[in-house]
């Protein structure tokens, strides 16, 4: 094999080992999943990005404010002890959600890292509130419901 086709072969490859790391649901069923209350999603963006804009249906779970592992512990506690409740965690473009979800594994949580960005969950259908809202709380509570 002549050096560029390694060098494309290896390219390939390590794509793949990136998009593997996080997984594409489909986002009308998760929607419905989360409703039901199957499932929840974490929204691992910064507090700066929640406050701009964010999903109604999801928990706000900055990931700076987690990224210790007693505070990630306290924060997913009620969560894990939920039979059969999936836990997901998105963030802008899918990068820290896959970091937030091997942070959770190191406190024995399993939460599974969406690639889709933020946008693709509106065009989805997920609800959300923005800054220019007149009825907007830009609060943002700091532990589990």
């Amino acid at each position: 094999m002549d050096h560029r086709r390694l060098l494309i072969l290896l390219a390939v490859l390590g794509t793949l080992a990136i998009a593997s790391t996080t997984f594409a649901v489909d986002l009308r069923e998760l929607k419905r999943e989360i409703e039901a209350e199957k499932a929840v999603l974490l929204d691992v963006r910064e507090e700066v990005q929640w406050k701009k804009a964010h999903l109604i249906l999801a928990v706000p779970c900055p990931f700076s404010k987690v990224s210790m592992d007693v505070e990630a512990r306290k924060f997913i506690a009620p969560y894990v002890e939920v039979p059969d409740l999936k836990i997901y965690c998105f963030s802008e473009k899918g990068k820290v959600a896959v970091v937030a979800s091997d942070m959770f594994k190191r406190v024995d949580a399993k939460v599974i890292p969406l690639s889709q960005s933020y946008q693709e969950f509106v065009a989805a259908g997920f609800k959300e509130k923005k800054g220019t809202d007149p009825d907007y709380d830009p609060s943002i509570p700091l532990s589990a419901p």
